[in-house]
């Protein structure tokens, strides 16, 4: 048997690593220490990609059928529901299918992130990040993430920095290991911030506006650097693209479908379910999903195509580098042209994409120029943590994704775990909503009166949780 093997980009988050899959019966992963960005390391998630791209089938109700077919009927129950529809794409795709769907979702685009509540002065700085080689030349880093569980090839960077001489200061719900000073997020005014300083931040669909709003604040008074990393492969893509479109947040989508003003979501490469709560979704009259790999959501129609890896385009990273897939498949493309009633041109849309980022060629080696503008004063008012206790999601591409993941506890201090009187081996009890669960516990320097947790539980509404704890 020949061996298929396709030079690609992890789909795991926006920092594009960069890999080969090989379908040799099974797939692999082999590493490609070419790439710029990972030069060949992968992190866990990487790791497990063969269990990502479970591959779909193209099902109408219920039945299987063709794309084609599922393609068709899509496109009639989109007409049928014409002024009660909406469109879903966090960027999970190529740039050129994205700049197609747009064509197709001009009435209501939803890109997952809040953009609607930031000042447009700010979108370019959130959008497109530094350069990782900035990270590794600054002199005091500012993390409000934590990198190990959200952003693991970010840590080599960080520890680079850190052996050159940099300070690490992490404002985060827990200690962190590489860091020299933790700070919790409640008491940011004991950050202390200069033009050397660097923030790293993120920005995703679950994002508070006014975290990110006065993120942007303590860099502006600063005069320091901020970069926003990114969870889904071509994040940055989707914002550059849809950046003079008219766009939704998911929290307005989940509001319009609660109220029935939407009653037909059309998915492209977005598994909802990792995004739209289950009884949000059961209000939908018609939930379509065009995809290249199983979802969790229960789809009215499943329109299935080739995977990522094996789709023709380009990616964006966190960066701006533009990155090219090493597939040559478009039938994905050719869905959304039956569903446009058009036939889209891949080599339009890709002259397109180059044009919006301004290059001439794509060449992941290269980092366009982007013009970071500055961006006027902002008036940010982040709440404090009231719940006590809380639950604290540590959003991780397990949880986008909707894959298995071992880290099935929640992490707690040790005074909580004395107060409780918390057995060794043992479990703690987590009510919330009506709901409770079960689950083990490990202690780490967390903050008092805080579960973290890198897994959903199914009792969460939204980031922060307040909980009721029990032995």
């Amino acid at each position: 048997m020949t061996d298929n093997v396709y030079s690609t980009i992890c789909p795991g988050c926006n920092f594009g690593c960069g890999l080969y899959i090989r379908e040799n019966g099974a797939l692999e992963v082999d590493f490609r220490k070419s790439s710029p960005t990972n030069a060949g390391k992968l992190c866990r998630f990487g790791m497990s990609l063969p269990k990502f791209f479970a591959p779909a089938k193209s099902i109408v109700d219920g039945k299987e059928t063709t794309l084609e077919e599922a393609a068709k009927e899509a496109t009639k129950r989109i007409l049928a529901s014409k002024g009660s529809v909406a469109f879903l794409s966090s960027g999970n795709t190529t740039s050129e299918e994205l700049l197609a769907f747009q064509k197709i979702a001009e009435s209501y685009l939803c890109t997952g992130v809040n953009f609607e509540a930031l000042p447009k002065d700010t979108y370019q700085t959130v959008s497109v990040g530094i350069p990782y080689s900035d990270i590794e030349s600054a002199k005091h880093i500012v993390l409000f993430i934590d990198p190990y569980e959200q952003y693991p090839l970010i840590v080599r960077r960080l520890l680079s920095a850190k052996n050159k001489g940099a300070k690490i200061t992490a404002v985060w719900w827990k200690d962190l290991p590489l860091a020299d000073e933790n700070i919790r997020l409640n008491d940011v005014s004991k950050l202390h911030l200069t033009k050397e300083s660097l923030i790293i931040a993120d920005f995703h669909p679950f994002s508070d506006a006014e975290q990110v709003k006065s993120v942007l604040t303590l860099a502006k008074n600063a005069g320091a650097k901020v970069t926003f990393l990114k969870p889904f492969a071509n994040s940055t893509g989707a914002y550059i693209l849809a950046k003079d479109a008219k766009q939704k947040s998911l929290a307005q989508l989940i509001d319009d479908i609660n109220k029935g003003t939407i009653k037909t979501l059309f998915a492209l490469e977005s598994d909802p379910s990792a995004l739209i709560p289950s009884e949000m979704l059961s209000k939908l009259t018609n939930l379509i999903i065009q995809t290249g790999q199983a979802v969790s959501a229960k789809a009215n129609i499943i329109v299935a195509h080739e995977p990522l890896y094996k789709k023709k385009g380009t990616l964006i990273n966190n960066e701006g580098r533009a990155q090219a897939l090493g597939g040559a498949g478009t039938n994905g493309l050719g869905a959304l042209g039956i569903i446009a009633g058009t036939k889209f041109d891949f080599n339009a849309l890709h002259e397109s994409v180059k044009k919006a980022i301004g290059i001439t060629a794509v060449d992941e080696f290269t980092i366009p120029k982007y013009e970071r503008p500055a961006y006027g004063a902002i008036q940010a008012a982040p709440k404090p943590m009231e719940a006590k206790p809380a639950l604290i999601d540590v959003y991780n591409p397990f949880m986008w994704f909707n894959l298995a993941d071992d880290n099935d506890f929640v992490e707690l201090n040790l005074n909580t775990v004395r107060a409780l009187k918390l057995l060794k081996g043992g479990t703690l009890k987590i009510k919330s909503n009506g709901s409770a669960v079960e689950k083990k516990f490990k202690v780490a320097p967390v903050q008092d009166n805080v579960l973290l947790t890198g897994r959903k539980f199914g009792i969460e509404k939204g980031i922060l949780t307040p909980v009721e704890i029990s032995r």
